[in-house]
């Protein structure tokens, strides 16, 4: 027989238990499969059917601003009830309809547990409306209302108008462009450590902003908010205020102008 005759016979014969074996290990991973199914579905239905796995209890702690107590009369769960079957997109939903709630998240505790963790919204400042205070976020959104003024480190801001706002909602249009100048204006300050608490914003004129602050009882007419113009006059505002407060002045510092340089003009309310 020709070599090449019996080296082809030998290449088919090669290629022939190839497939064999790869047909042999076709049918292992196929069989095996089927077995993996086959205790993932008896799993599943044991756990389906099993009382152990029935609705106990709803793990919720404590917020800073927000009780457990409040979160778990919203949701809407069946104790006794397989966990598997509990409506956990609408679980989640109830817990972020509350205005302080950011995100949550809700998971099963294997076998009879469903745990509920959520991230707050911080107080951030306080509108006072009519005769209301608002709480709100840093990102605008109301967060409570109250008669009483419940958090008075937090800055009052006045001349934001509330009118048909609901609690979680975000402030919009001119009311949210106002409140994001305020923040702005908070955070720089704190950005550039100015050596006053700013108590008090009044924003009812766009062009004649007024700020008071916490360490005197002087009046900053400051003039409108302009966002290329925040660290140069927060920080002249810095060095007027110190120096008025070492004297022990009381009134009113204008730095309205955009020349305020040349213009500041203080009022001493105690020679008038």
């Amino acid at each position: 027989m020709p070599k090449n005759a019996t080296k082809k016979n030998g290449e088919v014969s090669k290629n022939r238990l190839k497939k064999e074996k790869q047909k042999e290990a076709n049918v292992g991973k196929t069989i095996a499969i089927f077995l993996i199914v086959l205790v993932v579905l008896g799993l599943s239905i044991g756990i389906l059917f099993s009382p152990a796995f029935n609705l106990t209890e709803v793990i919720i702690k404590d917020g800073t601003n927000v009780k457990a107590e409040e979160i778990s009369s919203l949701l809407d769960v069946k104790y006794g009830e397989n966990v598997l079957k509990q409506k956990y997109k609408k679980i989640k939903e109830s817990v972020l309809s509350l205005p302080y709630i950011k995100d949550a998240k809700v998971t099963i505790n294997f076998p009879d547990k469903i745990k509920v963790a959520y991230i707050e919204r911080r107080p951030y400042a306080t509108i006072k409306f009519l005769e209301t205070f608002f709480v709100t976020d840093r990102f605008g959104y109301l967060l409570e209302a109250n008669k009483e003024n419940k958090f008075p480190d937090l800055p009052i801001l006045y001349g934001i108008e509330l009118e048909g706002y609901e609690l979680g909602n975000q402030l919009a249009e001119v009311s949210g462009l106002k409140y994001k100048n305020i923040v702005q204006l908070l955070e720089t300050a704190k950005q550039k450590n100015i050596p006053y608490t700013i108590s008090e914003i009044d924003y009812e004129s766009v062009s004649e902003v007024k700020l008071w602050i916490k360490e005197s009882d002087i009046e900053i007419v400051y003039g409108e908010i302009k966002k290329e113009m925040l660290i140069d006059k927060l920080n002249y505002l810095s060095e007027v205020m110190k120096t008025l407060i070492a004297e022990g002045k009381r009134g009113s510092v204008d730095v309205s102008s955009d020349t305020y340089l040349e213009e500041t003009i203080f009022t001493d309310i105690n020679n008038m």
